[in-house]
């Protein structure tokens, strides 16, 4: 379980839950590094916080919104399952959440019972100075992919009340920006794109309905396209993940090096996208 994580919807604001953590001390060092290192992003933000079953006395409960308001992320709401905490809130005239706080994505990111199965590249795809592009292939775990729709695209005389006769995937709402390494321990979640700048660390998770981008080293695990979107891709400076999940295909890292490539020019980012059931893992020289 996360100690900490950040859960972000267009629609509800940002909730920071360290609900996870099992002490006020430990709930501190995450709430410290998480917020402190990202104090931009939370001004003007509209955020929540659930305590889970902490139980704090008004002088530690004190001791979190001082950290929180510090960075200017004060909660308009902070969720509690403790009734001393939840005293200690009123006592602090701080106002408590009502109903269920949101959560992170129910998701199966166990490990899977095969590692990627990587094809060694043909002399020919070796890079050179004119080459541009070289990929890899790695199987995923079997499952069916569900498709999400396609694209329709109506006459240019037909009439604008004309039902669409199939689906499109919605499009993202929004971007989250995050200047910030994530840790072992911490989780970022967001309804849309989600765009990291910082390293992943082992231990750290991220997830969103839309891409994730790590501008950076990912080494934690990322799953990409929750609720189906077979669009969605993952993208590192470095992708060196301990599991990567594009909807509902899923895969885990090699136990066996990656393969080397004999120009030292080749050491552009690299881009995983499904293609026909498949993780594609593609890596781009930068010029």
């Amino acid at each position: 379980m996360s100690k900490i994580a950040i859960i972000s919807q267009p629609d509800q604001g940002v909730l920071i839950d360290v609900s996870g953590c099992s002490s006020l001390q430990e709930a501190i060092d995450h709430l410290s590094s998480t917020l402190q290192v990202s104090s931009q992003f939370w001004k003007g933000s509209s955020v929540a916080l659930n305590l889970g079953k902490l139980d704090l006395a008004p002088n530690q409960v004190a001791q979190i919104l001082a950290i929180a308001k510090g960075v200017g992320a004060g909660p308009d709401f902070v969720w509690s399952q403790s009734q001393t905490t939840r005293a200690a809130l009123i006592e602090s005239n701080v106002q408590i959440g009502v109903g269920a706080p949101m959560s992170l994505p129910k998701v199966n990111l166990d490990t899977p019972q095969h590692d990627f199965v990587q094809e060694e590249p043909a002399e020919e795809a070796v890079i050179d100075k004119t080459e541009e592009d070289i990929t890899h292939f790695y199987e995923t775990q079997e499952g069916e992919v569900l498709k999400t729709g396609e694209a329709f695209d109506a006459p240019a005389d037909a009439d604008d009340k004309t039902e669409e006769k199939t689906s499109k995937v919605p499009p993202l709402p929004t971007v989250l920006y995050l200047r910030q390494t994530l840790r072992s321990g911490q989780t970022v979640s967001h309804k849309g794109h989600l765009v990291i700048i910082g390293d992943v660390n082992p231990g750290a998770e991220l997830m969103a309905e839309g891409d994730i981008t790590v501008w950076g080293a990912l080494r934690g695990i990322a799953h990409a396209g929750i609720g189906g979107n077979i669009e969605a891709e993952i993208r590192a400076l470095k992708l060196q993940p301990i599991q990567i999940r594009i909807a509902h295909a899923i895969a885990r890292s090699p136990d066996r090096p990656r393969v080397k490539f004999a120009s030292e020019k080749f050491t552009g980012p690299e881009t995983a996208k499904l293609v026909e059931g498949k993780i594609r893992i593609s890596k781009r020289s930068i010029d």
